[in-house]
């Protein structure tokens, strides 16, 4: 059961694992990645709430906690910080941000987590 140190990040969220940034729209999401094995080389993930604000994800008490070092996230960023992911995994597929000026930061966090469910559909 996924526990919060202080407050509750705001949901959708993106989480890194061991094989790549996923989207949660809920807990239940991530519990389910913890099932699977998604958190097995390291002790901290990062974490990106829908306010852009950087999070961490301690595997050892399963916590999400406010207290990382990297607390605020931009647009761009966290597009680099998806498609990196992808890459990594060895994803053909990239998320595009279009007008990025014009949405706000909760719009393309949501984008993401939309285009991750699109390719666990597809996969």
């Amino acid at each position: 059961m996924i526990r919060y140190l202080f407050r509750q990040p705001k949901y959708p969220l993106l989480v890194e694992s061991d094989f790549r940034v996923f989207g949660a729209y809920n807990p239940g999401k991530i519990e389910k990645m913890i099932t699977k094995g998604a958190f097995k080389n390291d002790t901290s993930y990062k974490v990106i709430d829908s306010n852009g604000e950087g999070w961490c994800l301690y595997m050892e008490s399963t916590v999400i906690s406010p207290l990382c070092v990297e607390k605020r996230w931009n647009k761009p960023k966290i597009i680099k910080f998806f498609n990196q992911s992808l890459e990594k995994a060895g994803l053909p597929q990239r998320f595009v941000g279009r007008s990025l000026s014009s949405k706000r930061l909760e719009r393309v966090i949501l984008e993401i987590v939309e285009f991750d469910d699109t390719q666990e559909e597809q996969a």
